[in-house]
């Protein structure tokens, strides 16, 4: 989990440093995403395999020293070919990191800027052509789309004047003469097959479509695993039925098997943890008037144990209580794991494991029927507001992004509180350009509409 922190955090942060350097860089590419995501991924693997790691060995004396039954003394003993696996799969972690930190010690110190909350993305807009630029993007462009419109442009962070004449701090185009964006890295190479399939496949440009696949092989995959723990504790004195002790000597290929689902479940439930935050503020702002606290200065957090409390206090239960699952969906890998006969288990360990295993996944396919019913109060949103990008095609242009001229070199707090001091309130809804054209953003309530205005425009796009 801590891993998971700490790549979450680069992974979010990462555009940021980037802009930070004087070249400036991406806000929908990265070649450094790439090695971070391949650590992500070989850190789950040590996960797995860190369940077959030791084991109790009843094979290793000779018979005159077995016991009444026919089987030595339970040994704790360690899988040197396991052992081999995690040593690989931490040798990659601790040369990401190093890569990591080699990357950021690229940037200048003394300045800061907030991906995490919607206010902390707005205070950096306002630069004239940034703001024309996200101005223009197509209503109901998707990210994939939005992606190819940017592609090769870079931004950098930087002072510059306004177009009242304001001079500011924020994201500012990097000059043609400085962009030296038309050399592919490594890392884009690689990528590059995988992105062009995704490209041919309609249905894989929907977020929403994304979401709902993946959720119904995730929902499956939770009754398979439901079933599975449901026949092993059913038949508790013979669990050899249901994990052949013929698939391996000691468990180790079961114990390992049934840790990578964990961690599958876990990995995932993680996913969906990050949604329902970045969800969180939009389906409070999609509902009309809102305070700030509760939407617009609300910050994303990568572990469930720092987000459960602040997203109590400001009343999305939802959320909150799929921050508190996702503890116990840690537990979930070590409870499977310890699901499979092996020579040495006891009744008691077993029982535990398997009633805990019960326990979460009942919790898990609860929780997401009222993820479905929550998610169902979504407002229509072209982009998912998961990236600087996507959440700056809603907040340019907009009387918020010069509310906050000035506020972008502030402490957070210090800019929260005179974000609450505007004494404003926030929506999300669809308005006309003077060009005639639709968009949707995210902005002050105009004093000369309610809610009901807002609204009964909003659903006709909906």
């Amino acid at each position: 989990m801590l891993l998971r922190t700490l790549y979450d955090q680069l992974l979010t942060w990462e555009p940021i440093r980037q802009m930070l350097t004087p070249g400036g860089g991406s806000l929908v590419d990265s070649s450094v995403l790439t090695p971070i995501q391949i650590a992500i991924i070989t850190a789950q693997i040590g996960t797995a395999f860190s369940a077959g790691l030791t084991f109790f060995d009843t094979g290793y004396c000779n018979p005159a020293q077995t016991t009444t039954v026919g089987i030595c003394p339970p040994k704790l003993s360690i899988n040197p070919w396991v052992s081999d696996v995690i040593i690989v799969t931490l040798v990659v972690q601790v040369l990401t990191i190093l890569y990591v930190i080699s990357q950021w010690w690229k940037k200048p110190g003394g300045f800061s800027a907030d991906p995490t909350s919607i206010a902390g993305i707005a205070a950096f807009m306002g630069h004239p052509e940034i703001e024309q630029e996200f101005v223009q993007i197509p209503t109901e462009i998707n990210y994939a789309g939005l992606k190819r419109r940017l592609k090769g442009k870079k931004f950098r962070l930087g002072q510059f004047a306004t177009e009242r004449g304001i001079v500011k701090y924020g994201i500012m185009p990097v000059d043609d003469e400085e962009n030296n964006s038309s050399k592919e890295g490594f890392f884009d190479k690689l990528r590059a097959p995988f992105l062009s399939v995704k490209s041919r496949i309609p249905w894989l440009q929907s977020w929403k479509k994304n979401r709902y696949m993946f959720d119904v092989l995730f929902v499956m995959l939770l009754i398979a695993l439901l079933g599975l723990t449901i026949d092993a504790v059913s038949r508790y004195n013979k669990t050899q039925v249901v994990f052949l002790a013929t698939a391996s000597a000691h468990g180790t290929a079961w114990r390992i098997f049934t840790a990578f689902l964990g961690v599958v479940v876990s990995y995932y439930w993680g996913q969906i943890f990050q949604d329902a935050q970045t969800f969180a503020p939009y389906i409070d702002l999609g509902q009309g008037s809102s305070d700030p606290d509760s939407t617009i200065l609300l910050r994303r957090h990568s572990i469930p144990l720092t987000a459960f409390l602040p997203l109590i206090w400001h009343c999305h239960y939802t959320p909150a209580m799929i921050a508190f699952t996702g503890l116990a969906a840690e537990l979930l890998i070590v409870s499977l794991s310890g699901l499979p006969y092996r020579p040495g288990q006891s009744r008691g360990e077993f029982l535990f494991w398997g009633i805990t295993c019960l326990s979460i996944l009942t919790i898990m396919l609860i929780q997401l029927i009222f993820l479905a019913n929550w998610r169902r109060k979504l407002p229509h949103l072209p982009r998912a507001p998961e990236s600087i990008a996507a959440v700056m095609t809603y907040v340019a242009g907009t009387s918020m992004t010069r509310d906050f001229n000035g506020l972008e070199q502030l402490k957070r707090s210090e800019r929260d509180q005179a974000i609450r001091d505007l004494e404003k309130t926030y929506a999300y809804w669809w308005r006309r350009e003077e060009d005639g054209r639709i968009r949707w953003v995210v902005d002050v309530v105009p004093e000369n509409k309610n809610n009901r205005a807002l609204m009964d425009g909003a659903s006709e796009f909906s």
